[in-house]
């Protein structure tokens, strides 16, 4: 029996795929355990009781532990946990989110240490085979995590007759640089401004070569300034679909405080639910006819879906002028999808039931970027990535057991100490408790693969 540490980078978003994953290793008669950026502080000291280690990203690991990982007998696999849309236009920067700016800066010592790196679709293997041929042979191809069989087929949000041709409307938001869940002021985004890291994707200061940045934290002004407009609209469009009866939901970014949402639509007196955000957002997106918010890679997860999304990017004719290059509106998929010049046009749209989520380009853009339809048993190829060869770990179960007791008490240690500084658990920051553990375990269906 091997047993697997899981990373769940942001509760919000990974938490259904940790869950999926235990129970797919679990009918092979292995042990999957779920760590979160608090815990790998102790993995540092019990990594012996695991023979593979899951994370996001390779800069990740060694953010966590340095080099002494590098020494470490366990089998490393990366699966990354975002990987569609305005990354996946650009090789070359596709190639850097999932090798990280160390590996073109001439560290490649992390990468070539990490055993697999599994892919969502054959557009990032392409990229890495165009900028990376070297580490291609330990590269595979899954698709998206998240649409595997056991993340979408849990059925707690199903479409049904609405009287009156009514239809249920999700919003997503993005304003994250303005409503962001550690509280940190607008002006921080300026504290990047002349920050080589954030300016440059990589910069190789041996051999000088560097690939200029492109993406939205470049020009803080500029992504204020469309957030700003975004929720406004949001704001506009949210009121007149509930004056004509529809029924309307928001999934609020999961890096955004949802408490000043709520108090916002209370104040607005706008009586649009916000969903969950344990909910996992397939089971969200299943009870929706539409779609609407600001370009985002949940668009993509929509379609997959039968969702029909609608971006409101045209309806500010000042926005576009902020647009850069690499933002996620100039993504593959955004040439596809309805963007409304008026409020007017977009409601007249719902009303028209059009749909346009099934024609060739999408699938094609679908197929390449996250191996769609086929990543219905996407995590079955990431079980086999990670079994595929046996580690080194020399572990007994009293490694393990070890963790396990340790980690309730380092974790209420934990929680004193964000009491007394002022801190709240985040979908990032939180306690690894037994409830959360049984509420993880509960996220994915149980309905056999086999």
């Amino acid at each position: 029996m091997a047993n697997i540490y899981f990373l769940i980078d942001e509760l919000n978003r990974d938490a259904i795929v940790a869950s999926a994953l235990k129970k797919k290793f679990a009918q092979k008669g292995h042990n999957l355990v779920y760590g979160n950026r608090a815990s790998n502080r102790l993995l540092k000291y019990f990594h012996q009781a695991f023979d593979v280690i899951v994370f996001p990203r390779p800069h990740l690991i060694y953010d966590n532990w340095g080099d002494d990982w590098l020494a470490w007998s366990a089998r490393f696999v990366t699966l990354s946990t975002e990987s569609l849309g305005i990354i996946c236009k650009d090789h070359q920067v596709m190639a850097k989110t999932l090798l990280d700016r160390e590996y073109f800066e001439g560290k490649r010592k992390y990468v070539e240490r990490i055993d697999a790196l599994c892919f969502w679709g054959s557009k990032q293997l392409q990229a890495v085979k165009d900028y990376a041929p070297e580490v291609s042979h330990k590269c595979h191809v899954v698709g998206h995590p998240r649409h595997d069989a056991l993340c979408v087929n849990r059925g707690k949000e199903k479409k049904t007759e609405r009287l009156g041709g009514k239809k249920a409307i999700g919003v997503i938001t993005r304003a994250v640089a303005l409503n962001d869940y550690f509280k940190r002021s607008s002006l921080d985004c300026y504290a990047n401004l002349f920050d080589g890291h954030v300016n440059f994707e990589f910069h190789n200061k041996v051999t000088g070569e560097k690939l200029p940045s492109k993406r939205s934290g470049v020009s803080p002004g500029n992504m204020l300034v469309v957030q700003a407009i975004d929720v406004e609209n949001t704001l506009k469009i949210i009121s007149r679909l509930l004056q004509t009866g529809h029924l309307v939901s928001l999934r609020i970014h999961p890096k955004e405080d949802s408490d000043i949402w709520r108090d916002i639509l209370r104040r607005c007196h706008l009586s649009a639910s916000i969903s969950d955000s344990t909910l996992p957002i397939t089971d969200w997106l299943q009870g929706l006819d539409y779609l609407f918010g600001p370009p985002s890679t949940s668009f993509y997860d929509g379609v997959m879906l039968g969702v029909t999304p609608i971006s409101i990017c045209n309806l500010d004719s000042r926005r576009k002028a902020s647009i850069g290059e690499l933002w996620e509106e100039n993504n593959r998929l955004m040439g596809h999808v309805f963007k409304p010049d008026t409020i007017e046009d977009l409601l007249q749209y719902i009303d028209d039931q059009a749909r346009n989520v099934d024609s060739p380009e999408i699938l094609n853009i679908l197929q390449e970027e996250a191996n769609f339809p086929t990543c219905t048993n996407a995590l079955d190829r990431v079980v086999d990535v990670c079994l595929a060869e046996a580690s080194n770990t020399r572990r007994t179960g009293l490694m393990l057991l070890s963790f396990k007791a340790i980690r309730p008490v380092y974790f209420a240690a934990w929680r004193v100490m964000n009491f007394l500084l002022g801190r709240k658990e985040n979908s990032a920051m939180f306690a690894m408790s037994l409830k959360k553990i049984r509420f993880i375990d509960d996220l994915s269906s149980t309905i056999s693969t086999e």
